[in-house]
């Protein structure tokens, strides 16, 4: 048996190695919960007078596997080797004390995932992460959609992602600045890309007579195809009048770095309105209502921000400016994170398409991914903090990383098409594989293996960062964003070039991590 393979058998199914265990009254987050790959506990009520419980789980294969505690809440390690991959079924018996009379204290089914193969049993990668890297940001500068920037100074009509200003541009700045690097013979033109797609965000940014002055929208259909808008991104036109506080900040760290890469201090400017902003508005809990009107400035639902970007850009603004202020905003933020995260273990999928959620209801990895970064790269001599990261990280490949097949009751699944994995699922409400979930949590695993040097995070990364090379179109460089479709990598369905960027930054930091580069 591989080694790595065999290690990571071992820890799914650990005493110690388990994900968010909700004892010492820590609440149970896996209540919406479907797939475990990790041996998981629920919350079933004790029955008065209970002598023991006997935990009964019939797998996939139709066999039986039994174990008892002396508590109706207890983690599945026990049998969990034995059982198969699959739709499982599990019941919980209370005995009681009295007679040995057997109540059902509770059932619920849910599906075992295939474990971590090893990465010598998957397909080989297609080619070089260097190579993947450098076809992914070739294709970001020639793709039309970006060249119309070039041409034109505007979003293409017809990009409906485009109806997403701050996050596509942020994402397209940042890239453009990277390629101008990575090619020098094209850094005027990415420059000029870069430069124009920030003065066009800088064009529809609230005005002074705004309760919002100084902000990017979040939402804005100026210039564009409102028709093709209303059928591909309906949620933009339900949204328009709103503002998310989270995506500002993501504008406010392409601004200083484009400050940087042209000493024009316009975009100084613009990054410390954005700064000011959250100064000015921030709650007493250290973070930000989520959902503004943007007709009054107020909140319209009681939801906080709870995204690492905001902590990203305060994080690079202290460093531009040196004011303190910044960074006490930055470390109150992230307290209220660690109240939000630690303590609750609520990581609430925040999107601009995507309806607000309840508690538990729409986990998603992507801050989880952000926190292991941030933890690992301020915290990497504290003990504890590298604990919970790992537990952390235990809880994106539990939830949402696919080493082999796909739960078969996912509502998306359409037996027609061919699903691919290694993969991984975005959120709750969207569980489907993503190219840049894959690739965020490729760098989450090489984040964990760079602080601890345990070497199955390195071939969990690379593992993934292989798939995403299989996965490239390898005549024109793109990445798919969608992996759900036989013919995903050649007929592009609701691609995301965010999406597809993450994925050529990710294939950069594995070159940079394997030698390549």
């Amino acid at each position: 048996m591989d080694s790595f393979k065999e290690q990571a058998l071992k820890e799914y199914s650990s005493d110690t190695k388990t994900v968010r265990r909700c004892k010492d009254g820590k609440p149970f987050w896996n209540t919406y919960s479907t797939q475990f790959m990790y041996a998981p506990e629920f919350f079933f009520p004790k029955i008065p007078g209970t002598k023991e419980c006997i935990f009964v789980v019939t797998d996939s294969m139709g066999r039986e596997h039994t174990f008892t505690e002396d508590s109706s809440v207890a983690p599945l390690t026990p049998i969990w080797n034995d059982i198969s991959p699959g739709i499982a079924e599990l019941k919980v018996y209370a005995v009681h004390g009295a007679n040995g009379e057997k109540y059902l204290a509770g059932a619920r089914s849910f599906c075992k995932m295939d474990p971590f193969p090893g990465r010598e049993s998957l397909p080989e990668r297609a080619c070089s992460y260097k190579d993947c890297a450098a076809k992914a940001f070739d294709y970001v500068f020639n793709d039309d959609t970006t060249q119309y920037w070039l041409t034109h100074g505007l979003p293409k009509p017809d990009y409906y992602h485009n109806v997403y200003p701050s996050k596509m541009i942020s994402s397209l700045v940042k890239a453009m600045l990277s390629y101008g690097e990575l090619v020098p013979e094209k850094h005027e033109e990415a420059l000029k890309i870069a430069t124009n797609a920030a003065d066009y965000l800088l064009s529809i940014t609230y005005g002074e007579d705004s309760a919002l002055a100084g902000l990017p929208p979040t939402y804005s259909f100026k210039g564009l195809d409102k028709e093709i808008v209303d059928k591909n991104a309906p949620a933009a036109d339900r949204r328009k009048h709103l503002l998310m506080s989270i995506y500002p900040a993501s504008a406010g760290s392409a601004y200083l770095l484009l400050e940087k890469a042209t000493g024009d201090k316009k975009y100084l400017n613009a990054a410390t309105k954005i700064a000011e902003y959250y100064k000015n508005n921030v709650l007493e809990s250290g973070s930000w209502y989520l959902l503004i009107n943007e007709k009054d400035g107020k909140p319209e639902s009681p939801n906080h921000c709870a995204e690492f970007s905001i902590l990203e850009f305060l994080n690079s603004y202290y460093k531009r400016t040196g004011d303190e202020c910044w960074h006490i905003l930055e470390r109150n933020y992230f307290s209220h994170l660690g109240k939000t995260y630690f303590e609750n273990y609520n990581w609430e999928g925040q999107f601009e398409d995507s309806t607000l959620s309840t508690n538990y209801n729409n986990l998603t990895h992507l801050n989880a991914d952000k926190m292991i970064r941030y933890i690992t790269e301020n915290f990497s001599d504290d003990a504890e903090m590298i604990e919970f990261a790992e537990e952390l990280m235990r809880f994106v490949e539990d939830q949402f990383v696919v080493w082999g097949d796909f739960a078969p009751w996912n509502q998306f699944l359409n037996p027609a098409e061919k699903w691919y994995s290694p993969a991984v699922l975005e959120q709750y409400y969207w569980y489907v594989p993503i190219d840049g979930s894959t690739a965020m949590v490729a760098l989450a695993f090489l984040n964990m293996y760079e602080v601890t040097k345990d070497e199955l995070y390195l071939e969990k990364a690379l593992a993934l960062g292989d798939s995403i090379t299989r996965m490239q179109n390898p005549e024109s460089g793109v990445i798919p964003t969608h992996w759900m479709t036989t013919d995903c990598s050649t007929v592009l369905k609701n691609f995301w070039m965010n999406c597809h960027i993450g994925s050529a930054y990710a294939m950069k930091e594995l070159a940079k991590a394997t030698g390549e580069i």
